[in-house]
């Protein structure tokens, strides 16, 4: 049982803290979050000698529902295991980091259960052996990240980015529960197993039915993941505080490239192709963004929707090795990167245009240090964990022959490289911009921070040596001509965007207006906001108004009503009282008369 203890154990935290955490201090709440967190990644870190005998674990909890495969059960092999791993480690790490960030803050009684929520529905997703554990996992997951997102309720932006993410979520549920119904009406079972089963055996055979339900899934995971068309959640969902930022980035976008990888078998082909495209487009283009940008937490969040988009190429070429590494490394890397943009930002009076920043590289040396590990090891600069998943999407595009797919990846991977440069310049080697009073970040973020950054260096040293197990992939096959050609292709831009930014951003202005165009999202938020979220926005506010006027119109049409009946009811009572009186009087009468002739 000690698989089911990698997901209980979250899960158990986030509803004790949720039914008694009232009783806590917000230091206690935090300590008992992360030890929890530790014990998950604890008790899945005890199963890798099992794993390195037995292709799989499973745990088999209780039955559930009456269909077949409908149990509370999970499963887990060797590299599904190091996808948990990651998820418990870094989640517990950003807990710790929150310890110290959040230390001044309201409500962290839900915070810390909505934390742990999101870690127990993103493990269950990773880890559940049928759909309907993965729907399950999903709808938490979901719930939580709205939870956490509006966590600062009375922030404007924070409430209004909860809102989006909501509206965005319910679309990729509603496509992946009906992609789920689809598939137990196909094949009867829900079992992950025996739907890959089926779906190999009858391959070509099948009918329309899994194509539709592939597209349904595709829709559920370009949502959670935040891909295009569905990825403006995450920019504006970095309104809210710098942990919860953190978390979406590193652990609730995981969501669809789990999906994909553990669907692999039942996904058809043409939608697995689809996603790859998707991704790559994503990919290059969120990139784009990300040198424009002047707001630090939105380069980070465009930077992140560009490595998913990755993660996506490699997942749906069939590269899982390729995508698992990616997803992994991208985890600690990102959450190096968020929080050590976050221990700044509150040093700098919660500054985040990147033209107000520089020059505090020497004052927050290990908030430095650490945040350029994570960035070497984000552009893919060898030996850092970046350029093994880099290289390893590259080899498995290059493998699949499609020239247009190579090329996205290879444009991504450099204007990730300039976007990652170029940030780093800024907020730490440039001169300041602003003077500002620096406040140092609290011990807790200093070691959350050394901690990940040590992860970002060792993770791909660790792979190779065998020593966290996660499979094989196409970068081990590559030729090296290619791997020189990679590095070559992250290097010149990573190197240009220092010379171009070490001395702040008036000295590259010409380059900043060169890029002005990518800033805003491509003009994809615009022309979201004008074909979709006016009009409907225009719809909602005609119903509403409309309703208003019906609800006028009835209520005074009642009152009305009301009144007419009271002025007959009163005729009608008037009448009643004079009858009423008659019948007294002439009883009254009667009574005396028989007294009167009963006396005699």
């Amino acid at each position: 049982m000690t698989l089911a203890l990698v997901v209980a154990v979250p899960l158990a935290n986030a509803i004790a803290i949720a039914l008694l955490g009232g009783r806590l201090g917000r230091r206690t709440l935090g300590i008992v979050t992360t030890v929890a967190l530790v014990l998950s990644f604890g008790a899945g870190a005890s199963m890798i000698a099992t794993l390195r005998d037995r292709p799989t674990v499973d745990a088999f909890i209780a039955t559930w529902l009456p269909l077949p495969g409908a149990d509370l059960a999970l499963t887990v092999d060797s590299a599904m295991l190091a996808v948990a791993l990651a998820l418990s480690g870094v989640s517990a790490l950003i807990a710790l980091y929150s310890i110290g960030y959040l230390a001044r803050d309201r409500g962290l009684q839900r915070y810390f259960s909505a934390l742990s929520l999101l870690v127990a529905g993103m493990l269950l997703v990773t880890l559940g052996a049928n759909l309907l554990l993965v729907v399950a996992g999903w709808e938490l997951a979901g719930a939580a990240a709205y939870l956490l997102v509006g966590h600062h309720r009375e922030h404007t932006a924070a409430a209004a980015a909860a809102s989006q993410l909501f509206v965005i979520d319910r679309i990729g549920d509603a496509a992946l529960v009906a992609g789920t119904l689809l598939l137990v009406t196909e094949f009867h079972t829900v079992d992950l197993a025996q739907l890959s089963g089926v779906a190999l055996e009858h391959g070509s055979t099948i009918g329309g039915a899994p194509v539709i339900a592939s597209v349904l899934l595709l829709i559920g995971a370009l949502a959670k993941s935040a891909q295009a068309p569905l990825h403006g959640w995450l920019p504006d969902a970095t309104e809210a505080t710098t942990p919860v930022s953190a978390l979406l980035q590193t652990v609730a976008v995981t969501g669809g490239v789990v999906l994909l990888m553990r669907l692999r078998s039942v996904l058809v082909p043409d939608v697995l192709q689809a996603a790859a495209i998707i991704g790559g487009l994503t990919a290059f283009g969120a990139a784009l963004v990300a040198v424009g940008e002047r707001d630090v937490r939105r380069v980070l969040a465009w930077s992140t929707i560009s490595q998913v988009g990755l993660m996506f190429v490699a997942a749906g070429l069939g590269a899982l090795f390729a995508a698992r590494f990616q997803l992994i490394a991208h985890a600690v890397v990102k959450a190096v990167l968020v929080l050590g943009a976050g221990s700044v930002r509150r040093a700098t009076g919660d500054e985040s245009d990147l033209a107000r920043r520089g020059g505090i590289g020497w004052r927050m040396r290990w908030t430095a240090g650490a945040f350029g590990i994570g960035t070497l090891a984000l552009i893919g600069i060898p030996p850092a964990a970046g350029f093994f998943g880099i290289a390893a999407i590259v080899s498995a595009a290059f493998s699949d022959g499609d020239a247009l797919l190579t090329a996205l990846v290879l444009l991504a991977v450099a204007a990730s490289a300039f976007a990652g440069v170029r940030l780093f310049a800024l907020m730490f080697a440039a001169p300041p911009a602003a003077v500002r009073a620096t406040d140092a970040p609290r011990r807790l973020q200093d070691v959350s921070l050394v901690l990940l950054a040590f992860g970002a260096l060792a993770f791909g040293a660790a792979v190779s040596a065998g020593l966290l197990p996660i499979g094989s992939g196409p970068a081990d096959e590559a030729p090296v001509w290619l791997l020189g050609a990679t590095f070559a292709v992250v290097l010149a831009p990573s190197i240009a965007a220092w010379l171009g930014y070490r001395h702040g951003l008036p000295a590259a202005a010409r380059i900043e207006r060169a890029m002005r165009w990518a800033r805003g999202g491509l003009g994809l938020d615009a022309l979201y906001a004008r074909a979709v979220a006016d009009p409907f926005r225009a719809v909602a506010r005609e119903l509403d108004e409309g309703a208003e006027r019906a609800n006028d119109r009835a209520v005074g049409g009642l009152g009305t009503l009301a009144h007419r009946a009271s002025n007959v009811m009163g005729g009608v009572s008037r009448a009643s009282a004079r009858a009423e009186q008659a019948f007294l009087l002439a009883g009254a009468v009667v009574l005396l008369a028989f007294w009167t002739w009963s006396a005699r």
